[in-house]
């Protein structure tokens, strides 16, 4: 989408008539992209009229459009991440403290996760500091197990 407008303004085609297109084939309002791109409605009428748009405009108006992927950010103890493997959607964390957690959750977010999942250790905490979803590992099996072993270590 980004490109499309791009190449529009590189031919010398009307950065407005372009946009307006981009906005019409996403079933965009132009009000509601005037919100997402934090700029003034009257200031996007008068670029969708035919007015070049000022570079601070045009910035706003370029990372309104740009969309990023979003992912899921698996924050643990790096052993316990180097046991499995993901897809391309999930992206690990590796922390070693409560505060590497904390540390981590934050640049997730900012890097654009759409959920965090961590230990529940950390979770509570995590879901104050961020605006994102946090889930919570339930990890039933593994206690059970490290139970029996020290079980049979008394």
């Amino acid at each position: 989408m980004i490109f499309r407008l791009a190449e529009g303004i590189a031919r010398g085609e009307n950065f407005g008539e372009c946009l307006k297109k981009i906005l019409e084939e996403k079933g965009i309002s132009p009000s509601e992209f005037a919100k997402r791109a934090k700029i003034p409605h009257s200031t996007l009428y008068k670029i969708l009229s035919g007015e070049n748009p000022r570079y601070e405009t045009l910035s706003k108006i370029f990372s309104a459009l740009y969309e990023k992927k979003k992912f899921v950010a698996l924050i643990a103890a790096r052993y316990i991440l180097e046991e499995f493997s993901f897809d391309r959607r999930v992206r690990l964390y590796p922390a070693t403290t409560l505060e590497d957690a904390i540390i981590s959750a934050v640049r997730a977010e900012k890097e654009g996760a759409g959920v965090i999942v961590c230990a529940p250790i950390i979770s509570g905490l995590i879901e104050k500091i961020v605006d994102i979803p946090v889930v919570t590992i339930k990890p039933k099996d593994s206690i059970v197990e490290a139970v029996k072993v020290a079980l049979e270590k008394l």
